[in-house]
């Protein structure tokens, strides 16, 4: 490589300065007219005073339950002879689900019985022997006792028919052939099956615990949500209710069937309150355990006056509008205001609707300087930097940069 003379390098390396500092002069005249263009955009905009309804809400999220749950259990003991459903299986109110063996239950009544034919002879035969008036008492108690057991041998019988207390759907079977369960209890209810009133479960021989047969409806559900204590005072048992499904599917409708008034703890330190809502009409794509975005409609307002908020001035306690006059004329017009919605303010008085009003634009829209007046955007050149990142030709000056460094450069002449 053949190095030029020192003195023609110097003499390169000062051309390379004056284009560049003509390649400066440039850039920042194109971004002062550009400057000078954008001082001229107007600062504000007009909006017409329109007539509409607005509504006030209470929004959370819930989730859809089924409006009614049966957890069902046996309640005597037994080895399981029959499960008649399976999971998705359709049932009615009062229909047999699974059934356990008899016989010792039918001795128990056997020998209840028994106990109440001897209890009523004997009353019978003191009676004949004008017994004393104490003897007979405790013949007549002997006898309501064994008519008692009777009554609950009978019903244990019936018991060992485990059937449906609703109509709906088998969301799930944890029993079997063979099993032996002891003596529970069932429970129905609204909302969340693992949540359900207290119910004692029966254990199969595996040791499981829990309901051995749930019933859910399926074509009606409520929608459990909370609420914050700002927000509770608004809410009352009737109110409208928007449910958004949160997977996309349809908006479905409801009504506030339910406000608790005992708070619980999220574990924030937050307190919530729970609220139940009630899906309207017959629904379709709602499933159970699916969450749901709840607009609780609180207030509605009809016929009201509105402009946006930023037309709106208060300035030691009198409002205004500036209202756009026939003769496209400003004035500044007083108003009483009433309620905020969002980025709308009703207008109680003092324009009328379809007046145009001035709205100021926001920051950065109109054509006002900001902090970095003065200086181009980016702090340096348009873009922040030299168009192309170096300086033309890609490369650099000679020895990598300016002198004493800063500028990596792309080569040497």
């Amino acid at each position: 490589m053949r190095l030029l003379p020192k003195s023609r390098r110097a003499r390169r390396a000062t051309v390379l300065l004056a284009t560049t500092a003509v390649g400066v002069g440039v850039a920042g005249a194109a971004w002062a007219v550009t400057q000078d263009d954008s001082s001229s955009a107007p600062s504000t905009t007009t909006a017409e005073a329109t007539v509409g309804t607005y509504e006030e809400t209470v929004t959370s999220t819930g989730t859809f339950q089924p409006a009614e749950t049966a957890e069902l259990s046996f309640a005597v003991s037994g080895e399981v002879l029959s499960v008649d459903v399976a999971v998705g299986d359709v049932v009615t109110a009062g229909q047999a689900l699974a059934t356990v063996s008899t016989e010792t239950l039918e001795a128990e009544l056997d020998a209840a019985e028994a106990t109440l034919d001897a209890a009523r002879e004997r009353l019978d035969s003191d009676t004949d022997a004008d017994a004393s008036e104490t003897q007979l008492a405790a013949d007549e108690a002997s006898v309501a006792a064994a008519e008692s057991r009777v009554a609950q041998a009978e019903e244990a019988l019936d018991d060992a028919t485990l059937t449906s207390t609703i109509a709906g759907t088998v969301a799930s079977v944890d029993v079997a052939v063979g099993d032996e369960v002891s003596g529970g209890s069932s429970s129905s209810g609204g909302g969340d099956p693992s949540s359900a009133s207290s119910s004692s479960s029966s254990s199969s021989s595996s040791g499981g615990t829990g309901a051995q047969i749930t019933v859910i409806t399926t074509d009606a559900f409520v929608v459990e949500t909370s609420v914050g204590s700002a927000d509770l005072a608004r809410l009352q048992q009737g109110l409208q209710a928007e449910l958004t499904p949160s997977d996309g599917g349809d908006v479905v409708y409801g009504t506030v069937s339910s406000v608790g008034l005992v708070a619980t703890d999220t574990g924030s330190g937050t307190a919530t309150f729970p609220v139940e809502i009630a899906v309207t009409g017959a629904v379709e794509g709602v499933y159970a355990g699916g969450s749901a975005d709840v607009s609780i409609t609180v207030e509605q307002h009809t016929d009201v006056l509105t402009v946006p908020s930023s037309a709106v001035t208060t300035t030691d306690g009198a409002t205004t509008v500036t209202v756009v006059a026939d003769d496209g004329s400003h004035v500044e017009t007083p108003v009483e205001i009433g309620a905020a919605f969002g980025v709308q303010t009703e207008i109680v008085s003092g324009i009328e609707a379809g007046d145009e009003v001035v709205v100021p634009l926001p920051a950065g829209r109109g054509g006002g300087g900001g902090d970095d007046e003065g200086e181009p955007p980016g702090g340096r050149f348009p873009g922040g930097e030299i168009p192309g990142g170096e300086f033309p030709g890609g490369g650099g000056f000679s020895g990598g940069g300016f002198p004493g460094g800063g500028v990596r450069g792309g080569g040497q002449g």
